[in-house]
């Protein structure tokens, strides 16, 4: 893919992750989470926060960390924390509330109800992609399950192919993803969108 603007009737292709751009955060399941382990979230401070710690998210991966980790939930808690997830909890509890919901979060059956909230109108906007002509493709940073969420969220026969990175052996940004996607899909780089939600990942030089 080329960086720069692409005129829509020059595209060929739209390349999509899939955390946070498809299928996002059951907020209400991380609510439900917290409180099984004795911690209540306030949902709507929950909401905000879990957005608000993006960037700061995206500041760490860029040092080169799977997306995959433990670890990386781990620090999303923790940015969540610091602009302003449960504000009024003790400083001896934060310990115990990161390492204890993180790994609730990123056990297999915690991953799968996490992530597996649809947005309203997104499957009719990737319909009105398809009926265009364009090449929908998901390149997603994943444990070898997206292809299966997706197919749970009711989203999977939107697209074309489906690019796993424990699959394919490589994660974003390395750019031999984006080049495995382009091969399967026949599509050109030149001609070709990604949309994604961090920037340390989702753009490859």
């Amino acid at each position: 893919m080329q960086p720069g603007p692409i005129p829509f009737d020059a595209l060929e292709a739209v390349f999509f992750d899939a955390g946070n751009t498809l299928i996002h955060w059951d907020h209400d399941y991380v609510g439900a989470r917290a409180a099984a382990l004795g911690f209540a979230l306030d949902p709507a401070r929950l909401v905000r926060a879990e957005a608000a710690a993006r960037p700061l998210l995206d500041r760490i991966l860029s040092g080169g960390r799977s997306t995959e980790t433990l670890d990386t939930m781990t620090a999303w808690l923790e940015c969540m924390l610091e602009v302003g997830l449960a504000a009024d909890l003790p400083p001896a509890e934060r310990q115990r509330f990161v390492s204890q919901l993180a790994a609730a979060l990123g056990s297999p059956e915690g991953s799968d109800r996490l992530w597996s909230r649809v947005p309203p109108g997104l499957p009719e906007s990737l319909s009105r992609l398809r009926d265009a002509g364009l090449t929908l493709v998901v390149v997603s940073n994943s444990d070898g399950s997206i292809e299966r969420k997706l197919r749970e969220a009711g989203l999977r026969d939107c697209f074309h192919e489906v690019v796993d990175s424990a699959v394919v052996g490589v994660e974003k940004p390395d750019p031999e993803i984006f080049r495995h996607a382009l091969a399967r899909s026949g599509c050109a780089s030149e001609r070709t969108l990604h949309v994604g939600d961090l920037y340390a990942i989702d753009v490859s030089f």
